[in-house]
């Protein structure tokens, strides 16, 4: 069999691969950024309204939520040196510290976006917003991250599972050519 045929399908294994590794990142990336958008709506709409000196409790949630129990949103508000003020969520029934590095990125930019992970049981997406509106200098909101990671390992099952089949096809297909030509061969 041909040196040529050899180099053509490990470049194809060599694109397959790159066109997995690519569908793999932008479902990772697509699930993961839309894990913020409740939070950015919420956060932003209580700064609004703080802003205005409105009223933000009917936009909080009427129950606590248990962070290392449920899936729900729950929004915290912190004073300007980010010492908690109220918050709807609890770990191990305290009012959730961030650490005060978060609330000088949300300060700087007005708004600051991350995942965050105070301990092993729990994963958050949390959202920070620059309030500025005494004594609430910080909105925080933020929610489990558990379903977002459940899909993103099913996509990766599936991704893995198509690389594996397309992997397949492109070694029968390398034997059946050299099945062929070491038949003409003879």
């Amino acid at each position: 069999m041909k040196h040529s045929s050899l180099l053509t399908h490990f470049a194809a294994a060599v694109i397959i691969t790159g066109i997995m590794l690519t569908i793999y990142a932008t479902v990772q990336q697509a699930h993961r950024m839309g894990a913020n958008d409740p939070q950015l709506q919420l956060a932003r709409d209580i700064s609004t309204f703080l802003k205005e000196g409105k009223s933000v409790n009917k936009l909080l949630p009427a129950d606590t939520i248990d962070l290392a129990k449920s899936l729900a949103v729950f929004v915290a508000m912190y004073d300007a040196e980010g010492n908690p003020l109220n918050s709807t969520g609890f770990i191990d029934g305290k009012l959730p510290q961030l650490p005060h590095g978060l609330f000088a990125e949300a300060k700087a930019t007005g708004e600051h976006d991350i995942t965050w992970q105070p301990n092993a049981a729990i994963r958050q997406a949390l959202v920070i917003d620059a309030v500025q509106s005494s004594p609430v200098a910080y909105v925080a909101v933020g929610r489990s991250l558990q379903e977002v990671e459940v899909r993103e390992n099913n996509r990766s099952t599936m991704v893995f599972i198509a690389w594996v089949a397309c992997m397949g096809v492109l070694a029968l297909h390398f034997i059946f050519q050299w099945w062929i030509a070491n038949k003409n061969n003879r």
